[in-house]
């Protein structure tokens, strides 16, 4: 009988969440969830059986992997605390592969997607990008993705995957924020966003089917200053009439 394969999860927040979840419906076996929490740790690790820890110090060190799913600038502290001996990943998309410098095993596993709790995914729809410190890692961890979370697994190193990252911040990050601040504005009149969502999904929908050159319509790609001005005049924060005037001079450049 194939022995199981184990790993500990070094973290307890959206990322370890799902990629736990994912795991163990796959098979695999979460031996110990670390967090500076041991409320949140508890709560995961309860989902699986394993151990919960607030120390990872603690963590078992009887697996084949470690899975660190901190923020960035937590993981070298982290991983000072960390058994070299242990085959190790984070799975974020801007830090570099050497914060795990001196361990024997050590890579990325990073997946390219927003998560949440409270919002189910599917996983096996996700790309990894994949990073190991060695040839032989590297299609081991291959391996581990496209056997338990997705066949969409790629190689990209430090400088790609970095990239990508910093594309997909301006896709998503900035993308919610500038929906927050229309909700904001709506909400002064009363109204919220829900009034949008017709126009929010047919244009995520357009950009996906035509791009985002084809996709932009508006007073900017028209060229219509009076509109624009108008608009300016109606903001009240004066950060905002800047960001106004920055996108739209960008749109215009653009086209």
């Amino acid at each position: 009988m194939k022995t199981k394969t184990r790993v500990n999860i070094v973290g307890a927040g959206n990322v370890a969440t799902h990629l736990s979840k994912a795991l163990f419906a796959g098979g695999v076996e979460i031996v110990s969830v670390f967090s500076r929490d041991f409320i949140n740790a508890r709560a995961l690790s309860h989902q699986f059986a394993a151990k919960a820890v607030d120390d990872v110090r603690d963590i078992d060190s009887n697996v084949d992997l470690n899975i660190v799913t901190i923020k960035d600038d937590a993981i070298v502290e982290v991983a000072l605390k960390l058994d070299k001996t242990v085959p190790v990943v984070h799975s974020s998309g801007s830090a570099p592969i050497d914060v795990f410098h001196g361990f024997n095993q050590f890579g990325v596993l990073y997946p390219l997607q927003t998560f949440s709790k409270q919002r189910a995914l599917d996983i096996a729809s996700i790309p990894f990008l994949i990073e190991g410190n060695s040839i032989e890692f590297t299609a081991w961890l291959i391996k581990f993705c496209e056997d338990y979370l997705s066949e969409n697994a790629h190689k990209a190193d430090s400088k790609i995957r970095s990239e990508i990252h910093l594309s997909a911040v301006f896709a998503c990050n900035f993308t919610t924020q500038l929906l927050q601040e229309s909700d904001m504005l709506l909400q002064k009149s009363n109204l919220d966003l829900s009034v949008l969502h017709p126009l929010i999904k047919e244009t995520m929908e357009k950009v996906l089917e035509l791009g985002p050159k084809e996709a932009m319509t508006g007073p900017a790609k028209r060229g219509d200053v009076a509109t624009i001005e108008k608009h300016i005049d109606k903001l009240d924060d004066a950060d905002l009439k800047v960001l106004y005037r920055l996108l739209s001079d960008r749109i215009t450049t653009n086209f």
